[in-house]
């Protein structure tokens, strides 16, 4: 059985880069299946196109060739790279952070040259002309993964810099900063761990303050139950739970946190500290 296509970008799908994409893949193998990740990831933010082939690509199968463009650089020197998992599966994207959280994964690494771009160089479509076409000579059995392009170190692989920023952990306090939002469901997610979230000596049913700040402005300061889901507090009220990615998240059940906090945006800068209520 062929292997599928998961393709995920910053385009959006308002207009036609995800279809040519397609068309490209199928136009190499009509029969190959393509699977969309997702195509609103925040333009240009690497980091969180990172974090979603994390959160994917452990679940699909070893032959499984992800192609992810969010790609601040085109046209620039940074690398066109494809990197094979320690499980199997395969990546196609630039070297640019988006392999961050899967670089302890990585078990080989190559460059991707301008032989494999069917525009040849100077394209400021990569997604197109050389991720999408060699995920479809691969995925099609046309190309091995090392036949494209040279290997290069996984020590040289680019990594976002959020990755790398450590929370604070103490008896019954943490600090860390907003990692991701879910804009669907109004929810966002923390850097801290949900294991070490309990190892600073917090247990379900405790009540904590949490305060969200940007630039020493309080975006967000409230009273919040942790508990392992929704439906232990009431309708409306916010919930700080331990997220199934693993780490910790605050939404509001049944309700959306960003649309009643606005202010509330993701990135290191804005911080947050979470404490037990003195008074539980």
């Amino acid at each position: 059985m062929k292997p599928a296509i998961l393709l995920q970008s910053d385009f959006s799908l308002t207009w036609g880069a995800v279809a040519s994409m397609k068309g490209v893949i199928k136009t190499v193998d009509p029969e190959l299946e393509i699977i969309d990740i997702c195509h609103d990831i925040p333009k240009f933010n690497t980091f969180v196109a990172s974090y979603f082939l994390r959160q994917v690509l452990p679940y699909w199968p070893a032959n499984t060739i992800a192609v992810s463009v969010v790609d601040p650089g085109v046209g620039t020197p940074r690398k066109a790279a494809i990197a094979k998992m320690h499980g199997g599966q395969i990546v196609i994207t630039p070297d640019n952070g988006t392999l961050t959280h899967m670089k302890k994964h990585v078990g080989s690494v190559r460059e991707i040259d301008d032989s494999f771009d069917l525009r040849g160089a100077g394209s400021v479509f990569d997604g197109r002309d050389k991720f999408a076409y060699v995920a479809a000579l691969l995925a099609s059995g046309q190309k091995k993964f090392e036949e494209i392009g040279h290997e290069y170190d996984i020590s040289e692989i680019i990594e976002c810099e959020e990755y790398n920023i450590q929370p604070k952990l103490e008896k019954n306090k943490v600090q860390g900063f907003v990692m991701m939002e879910n804009k669907h469901f109004g929810g966002i997610e923390f850097n801290i761990k949900n294991r070490d979230f309990d190892n600073c000596d917090f247990n379900f049913g405790d009540h904590v303050q949490i305060v969200i700040t940007r630039e020493k402005h309080v975006v967000y300061h409230d009273i919040v139950e942790y508990n392992k889901a929704f439906g232990f507090v009431p309708i409306g009220k916010p919930i700080l739970y331990p997220g199934s990615s693993g780490f910790m998240s605050l939404d509001v059940n049944q309700g959306s946190l960003l649309d009643k906090y606005p202010l509330i945006d993701m990135g290191k800068e804005y911080e947050v500290i979470i404490t037990k209520d003195k008074d539980d």
